[in-house]
């Protein structure tokens, strides 16, 4: 017998195996067909709305939290609200909100504010 003739056939793969490679396969093409379309898309940018969430009443008057929301993909930093409630105004800068995040400022009145109007009045590019 030679060397060829004494080897046995190799045993097929089991089809889970199978199964399992190719699953990893799609996978593994679906990531990367996800991150070659987010790199071509254009980023939006920043889109940025301002609300009251809440209001504690504390000892030295109404503290009014803030969330500035960011619907854009690019992040913006120093942002400036403004909440007028009445007569008073009163004015925060937030050092950033990322883009598709949000954050909160924090503003306090003597009045209550939960009528107050609040803007963005502004930011710039990181």
């Amino acid at each position: 017998m030679t060397r060829a003739t004494r080897r046995k056939a190799a045993p097929p793969r089991p089809l889970l195996q199978t199964a399992m490679a190719a699953l990893g396969g799609v996978a593994t093409l679906a990531a990367v067909g996800v991150i070659v379309w987010e790199a071509v898309q254009p980023a939006a940018p920043a889109t940025l709305s301002a609300r009251i969430e809440r209001v504690e009443t504390t000892a030295h008057g109404h503290v009014a939290a803030i969330k500035v929301v960011n619907d854009g993909d690019e992040t913006a930093a120093g942002v400036d609200v403004e909440a007028v409630a009445g007569d008073q105004t009163a004015t925060a800068t937030l050092d950033y909100v990322p883009g598709r995040g949000h954050a909160t400022a924090y503003m306090r009145f003597d009045a209550d504010p939960r009528a107050a109007v609040v803007t963005v009045k502004g930011w710039s590019a990181p």
